[in-house]
């Protein structure tokens, strides 16, 4: 059993309940975030998966700043009874700092979304993310008989975002693109510049280019990709104990949302006053999104990495203009299953002679069940 002492150590880096009883004799595992309580869909998908596979084990959020983040590792690493954990928004870079060791593809990306801990107590970090956006677009996925693009070569892909989630799809879509080219956009243009540079660096055609030159780049794609936080759910906190909404608005376009002290979120008033505020700017944002999804043609593919809501303002663009269009539970779901068999849980998979590929394939399935 996870020690009453590893349990307090742990819960005093979180502000997600947590609670003995609930984790009992299990073994533990998580995901890392700054507020996946409120949205994340991985305790469902892990949960059901260790039910399946009657793994006596719990998957718990774990919502923490990054002022805590160093003792929320530390703690786990001291805990017998953790297993590993995912890593979201927007952890998955500064996490390397409290990691053991990280494995190669991890080093490439410079990001980490998944983390084991070993039996001699060292966390090793990974990258599932890449891996699992190419499974969810070319390969068929359960409840559908085709995939949503049949290749990637000679493709020219767009990516709008340059942080953790950007970085693993860059270089796994660059790796595929053959004579295609990958077209990076970020609202902090310097972001954009390192990672095609880096992805240049190991042979592969990428160029960075300027928010406001989307209009000019985005018509030549074939696919488009939103890995940013526009038109997420929730609440997404920024610095200084200040926070703002993201939800209303596309990634197409340009956003300059107002932000309000977090303790205002909580106000009855608040929704009201933050729209007011807000609305020239999302008008603004839907104008030029719209404008723009209309010149680009009827065969691009949009995916967006966003999956709360389930269509954001960018997916619902780009389908009433004509385009096919798929959110992030694909990636989630095929993401997850990887760090579930081949990561967290492979030696265990191993000890029991179930880590086969038809093993992977029914956890494919029990996941999506759970979603």
């Amino acid at each position: 059993m996870a020690s009453l002492q590893d349990i307090a150590a742990i819960r005093r880096c979180i502000s997600s309940p947590i609670e003995a009883a609930v984790i009992g004799e299990k073994d533990l595992a998580g995901i890392i975030g700054d507020a996946p309580s409120q949205y994340s869909k991985s305790p469902s998908l892990w949960n059901a998966a260790f039910a399946h596979l009657q793994l006596d084990a719990i998957y718990l959020p774990f919502d923490t700043d990054d002022a805590n983040l160093g003792d929320l590792l530390a703690a786990l690493k001291d805990s017998g009874r953790f297993l590993g954990a995912n890593v979201t928004v927007p952890h998955k870079v500064r996490v390397i700092d409290f990691l053991d060791e990280i494995d190669p593809g991890a080093a490439r990306i410079k990001a980490v979304n998944t983390i084991v801990r070993t039996s001699n107590g060292k966390l090793i970090g990974y990258n599932t993310d890449g891996e699992g956006f190419i499974e969810s677009i070319l390969k068929p996925q359960p409840g559908r008989h085709r995939p949503f693009l049949s290749s990637l070569k000679r493709t020219d892909v767009l990516l709008l975002g340059a942080g953790g989630s950007a970085r693993a799809v860059a270089f796994h879509v660059a790796d595929l693109l053959e004579s295609g080219r990958l077209f990076i956009c970020n609202r902090t243009s310097k972001h954009a510049i390192q990672l095609a540079k880096e992805i240049q660096e190991a042979g592969r055609n990428a160029l960075a280019i300027r928010e406001e030159d989307l209009p000019e780049w985005a018509p030549k794609a074939g696919l488009i990709v939103n890995s940013t936080t526009k038109g997420q759910g929730g609440i997404r906190k920024l610095a200084k104990g200040m926070a703002t909404l993201l939800e209303p608005y596309s990634a197409l376009a340009p956003a300059h949302p107002p932000s309000f002290s977090e303790s205002d979120f909580g106000k009855a008033e608040f929704a009201r006053e933050w729209e007011l505020a807000a609305r020239h700017d999302i008008d603004a944002n839907h104008r030029a999104s719209m404008e723009l999804a209309k010149t680009i043609p009827p065969g691009t593919a949009f995916y967006d990495l966003i999956y709360h809501p389930e269509e954001t303002v960018l997916l619902r663009h780009a389908r009433m203009t004509g385009h096919p269009t798929m959110n992030g539970k694909a990636m989630i779901v095929n993401q997850a299953v990887i760090a579930f068999c081949q990561r967290i849980c492979r030696a265990e998979l191993h000890a029991r002679a179930m880590d086969t590929p038809a093993v992977e394939e029914r956890i494919l399935e029990i996941m999506y069940g759970a979603w």
